[in-house]
């Protein structure tokens, strides 16, 4: 990179090409939100749908949903921290994963696909 590099210097439509670009490679890929959706919120505090974040499962949009489909990652989201079961104690406790959401609505598990990280499958 070149130190008389001007940040603010402004191109015309027609120097497009040669602008010094800071990144490159791209890679780019289109799925729908449930191909490649979690189980898990995308944050701690709120129901917002999480993605995987296996790099090779987003591009292959093969995410937890993907043999379930969209109407059942629907039915999941929607109801995600809504339904409740009483666990061994007797206790209530929200569903809060898929393998759970399943069992609650008599759905084969073996029909989620296991949540993968960093190259490691996690069930």
């Amino acid at each position: 990179m070149s130190e008389d590099l001007d940040e603010t210097r402004i191109y015309n439509l027609d120097q497009l090409y040669s602008i010094v670009s800071v990144i490159r490679d791209f890679q780019f890929f289109v799925c729908e939100k449930w191909e490649i959706a979690s189980d898990r919120s995308g944050s701690g505090n709120t129901a917002n749908i999480g993605s995987i974040d296996n790099i090779q499962d987003i591009l292959a949009c093969n995410g937890m949903f993907r043999m379930l489909g969209e109407e059942v990652f629907d039915d999941y989201w929607m109801n995600y921290g809504k339904i409740t079961v009483l666990d061994e104690d007797g206790k209530e406790r929200k569903i809060r994963n898929l393998k759970d959401f399943l069992a609650y609505k008599g759905i084969d598990p073996s029909l989620a696909n296991a949540r993968t990280r960093r190259g490691r499958i996690r069930q």
